[in-house]
């Protein structure tokens, strides 16, 4: 693959906010392991969710930090690189051009990918809340040896139905809902997003990789308006993602008016995590690669 394209985007940031949430999330599984489900006390849950919203309230920080940090000196990254190439071809700045283009698309896509991470962040603090009603629940079904009434009772209910049907003692009920809640924090999906759950880790991961290939992309289509180029070119790197498979490695028309090559109707990324990405190129370009390979 061309150096002009990368696969992914600003790694070692990505890296660094991932290692924010991985942090994050250790302390909330922390904090939610002193739940008993036995023995549940809500004072102790009280505390445990004023814990935890100290602990959101800096992911928040941290993560909006990232955002402003990260978001400019990507879209600078792909400027520059796509300034490069385009001089490299030899296409003219339109004097027209109006550059504070630019500076709305970081602006844009900050407050997009900051949205991103406050959304998930607190709908982190919505689980939490959910899981330490659910406990409350669970310790009173125990004690009285009946069903719940709660969204995730229905699993809990499911759990018991055939332990209460062949009489089982309160121990063993105990041990089955224990199991369970020990399953939800093992997975640590805290983070719901449109009724899915996700791992905090790799939702953070997602989230950067796409937001920042969908900056380069922006970074792309702005340059190329400013330098009047309409051709660009899809990084093809063997993928066998079905979504991705009309595009690698083709040649678009950003205004659709090329009599030779179509209309672009999609930019990277495809989807999330998506590795592919954007760069100019020219007729004079395709010329050349085709003549001398």
């Amino acid at each position: 693959m061309s150096d002009k394209f990368a696969l992914i985007p600003n790694r070692k940031e990505t890296v660094a906010l991932t290692r924010v949430y991985s942090i994050a999330q250790k302390e909330i599984t922390a904090q939610l392991l002193r739940i008993d489900i036995g023995d549940y006390k809500e004072l102790e849950a009280v505390k445990i969710e004023k814990n935890i919203d100290i602990i959101i309230n800096r992911l928040n920080r941290l993560a909006i930090k990232w955002t402003k940090n990260t978001v400019p000196v990507a879209y600078t990254e792909g400027y520059e690189k796509s300034v490069s190439i385009l001089n490299e071809i030899g296409a003219e700045k339109d004097p027209f051009f109006e550059m504070k283009k630019h500076r709305n698309s970081v602006d844009n896509f900050t407050d997009l990918t900051a949205g991103d991470f406050i959304k998930a962040n607190q709908s982190i603090k919505q689980n939490v809340s959910t899981y330490l009603t659910l406990s409350r629940q669970a310790n009173a079904g125990l004690q009285q040896l009946q069903a719940f009434d709660l969204m995730d009772e229905e699993i809990i209910a499911g759990l018991l139905d055939d332990a209460i049907r062949e009489g089982a003692s309160r121990g063993k009920l105990e041990q089955i809902i224990r199991v369970h809640f020990k399953r939800q924090l093992y997975e640590q999906k805290f983070i719901n997003i449109n009724g899915r759950n996700y791992n905090m880790i790799k939702y953070a991961k997602m989230v950067a990789r796409t937001r920042l290939r969908q900056v380069q992309s922006e970074t792309v289509k702005n340059t190329c308006e400013q330098y009047e180029n309409d051709l660009i070119e899809i990084s093809d790197h063997g993928t066998t993602t079905e979504v991705c498979l009309p595009f690698e490695g083709n040649i678009y028309s950003i205004s659709g008016k090329n009599k030779t090559y179509p209309l672009l109707t999609e930019w990277p990324p495809f989807h999330p995590n998506c590795q592919h990405s954007a760069a100019p190129t020219s007729e004079i370009v395709l010329r050349a690669t085709e003549r001398f390979g």
